[in-house]
């Protein structure tokens, strides 16, 4: 009975015009090899800072004003402003179902 309502729950969450929404932006992202390398490149850049931080060395700070500026190119591509708009819309979306579930779970409890 459980498992069969949130079988149902996720199928509605996936036909949602916001999850639908939602996908279709990702794969825009996917497609565009040039933010998909900035992406990359900011996600390297904090992976080498961190390790440089941990072992006491102050190039990291400078490492952590190109990711400002690198992130701060990202933060204003429209394409990536409105991925982060529809991510933040399904995870409210998502939070909600999830705080069904422990509610409806509670109750049965």
């Amino acid at each position: 009975m459980i498992d069969t309502k949130i079988d149902n729950l996720f199928k509605t969450i996936k036909e949602s015009k916001e999850y639908q929404n939602y996908i279709k932006i990702e794969n825009a992202i996917k497609k565009d090899k040039n933010l998909i390398s900035l992406i990359e490149e900011i996600k390297n850049l904090n992976k080498k800072a961190t390790i440089l931080e941990y072992n006491k060395d102050l190039k990291y700070k400078e490492i952590d004003k190109i990711i400002k500026e690198k992130t701060a190119i990202l933060n204003s591509n429209p394409l990536y402003i409105e991925y982060k708009n529809k991510m933040d819309t399904l995870n409210d979306i998502l939070s909600s179902s999830s705080n069904l579930i422990q509610k409806y779970i509670d109750e049965v409890v």
